[in-house]
């Protein structure tokens, strides 16, 4: 057996990341915000699937549909957070006086 000698982060985040053949784009916040809800919509869709496939009796395991419906909690806990802070903020400049 032999060991193996452990990377430098730097090298290890490297070799995972897709090389870049294009420069970024700039996203927007309201593009982000977009692709957020969509993020946490397909996590719920999927949890759901899941959750589905177990009652009907499919071979699915039991903590993997646990795993999906918390994913999908957290997501959607997230989601309102955000949306909290959002609020929040707005409530604030009207607020303020000018």
């Amino acid at each position: 057996m032999t060991i193996q000698a452990i990377e430098p982060l730097a090298l290890a985040a490297a070799s995972s990341m897709p090389a870049a053949t294009a420069a970024p784009q700039a996203t927007g916040f309201a593009q982000l915000l977009t692709e957020g809800v969509g993020r946490t919509d397909a996590s719920i869709q999927a949890a759901e699937k899941q959750l589905a496939a177990f009652a009907t009796g499919e071979n699915i395991p039991p903590h993997q549909v646990m795993l999906a419906l918390e994913d999908a909690r957290m997501s959607f806990q997230f989601a309102l957070q955000v949306r909290s802070k959002l609020v929040e903020g707005f409530q604030e400049l009207m607020r303020m006086q000018l």
